[in-house]
Order: C-alpha cells, then structure tokens, then sequence
C-alpha cells in the first residue's frame, strides 16, 4: 500500500508542479461496468468488475487512479498512471504514458508499463490507431493496429489486430460501441489470441468533467 501511495502523490505532485497560472486545468471521472464470459474451463466462466477511476490533466499532462473490483477477488487491481498527449492542427493525436499495476489480494507490486498510442484519422467517418506498450521489467512488448467506423454518430464498428511477447503471440478483436448519451457508452467486443481463450465482454462505460478552466 505504501508502494501505491507514493505512485498517486509522485503522479499528482507532477501537475502540482504546474505554475498555478497554467491553462486548461481540468479534472475527469468516471466508471465502468464490465461484464466477461468466457468458455469453460477456461478459468472463471463469468466474472462482473467495477472500475471507477479519477485524472488531472494540465496543459496536456495527466496523472490518474484507476481501481478494478472484480467478483474474482484475486483480480482485483489498482492502476497509477501519467503521461503527455496531444492533438497538433494535423489532427493527429499521441498520448504517451506509464502506468504501475498494483494487485492487492495477489503480490501487490505487479509490473508497469510503458504505453504510447497514435490516432490516425481517415476521414469523416474512419479512424485508425496504432497503440505499443513495453514492460521493462519483463523485456516483453506488445504493438497493435486498429480501426473504427462510424456507422452514425452514435454507433461505432472496430476491429483491431495485435502481437505481443515481442512477437510470439498473436490477438485479435472485434466489436461496437453506441453512445447512450454524451457521457454513457455500451461497448461489447470479442476478442482471441493464439495464447489465451476468445472471451467476450460487455461494458457500460460513464465518463465526466468534474472541474474545467
């Protein structure tokens, strides 16, 4: 725990740093419901997970706390994390972060990793990504491509193709996301890999902006 609390304050001293004068200060949360079936035997056949989560972003730089409560209780997780993303006139958008897992009921300090994503637009209506993340302590990277298609302004299809462990492995996933409102999301995908069982998930995801200025 106490690994978990120097993260929060290093990642929330980070935008403190900030001269008090800076723009765009503004504070985001939200929650996600998320409901996982896998095949059986396959480990846990169904699980159900809570993952409320608070950030700060100041002029492009962010820290935040993500927790996961699962009905497994061994996979129940806290997320720290910061970075830097942007969005330049080209429309091209890249965020680049770190984020410590911690997992409370199994070890506790688990691992981190290093993350970088890329947005693409294609159009009005397409979009691609590229996203790659490295663990440093493990030596094992995962690189990723996808892509989204507005259908409507409420309904999005995606598809995303990926390896990981440096190449080994290979993972797939399919699915659609329709936006209830302009803060409540349903996304159900499936998704595969040549190292783990297909599994499909459900999710209602609510994001807001707690504090802007």
């Amino acid at each position: 725990m106490q690994s978990v609390l120097r993260m929060a304050l290093a990642g929330f001293g980070l935008l403190a740093s900030v001269p008090a004068m800076a723009q765009d200060l503004s504070v985001f949360a939200g929650a996600a419901l998320v409901y996982a079936r896998e095949p059986d035997g396959a480990g846990s056949a169904d699980t159900l997970a809570f993952k409320p989560y608070i950030e700060g972003e100041v002029n492009h730089f962010y820290a935040g706390l993500g927790l996961s409560l699962s009905s497994d209780e061994v996979a129940h997780e806290v997320d720290l994390y910061l970075g830097y993303r942007n969005e330049p006139a080209t429309g091209m958008s890249y965020d680049v972060g770190y984020t410590r897992n911690f997992h409370p009921n199994d070890g506790g300090d688990c691992c981190g990793e290093l993350t970088l994503s890329l947005g693409l637009p294609a159009g009005d209506k397409l979009a691609l990504g590229i996203d790659a993340a490295y663990d440093p302590e493990a030596s094992v990277g995962t690189v990723s491509i996808s892509g989204d298609y507005s259908i409507t302004d409420r309904l999005t299809v995606g598809a995303a193709v990926g390896v990981t462990d440096n190449g080994t492995e290979q993972e797939w996933k399919l699915g659609t996301t329709y936006s209830l409102t302009d803060t409540t999301e349903v996304d159900l995908h499936y998704s595969e890999g040549s190292d783990f069982p297909g599994h499909l998930k459900l999710s209602v995801t609510f994001d807001t902006t707690l504090f802007s200025r």
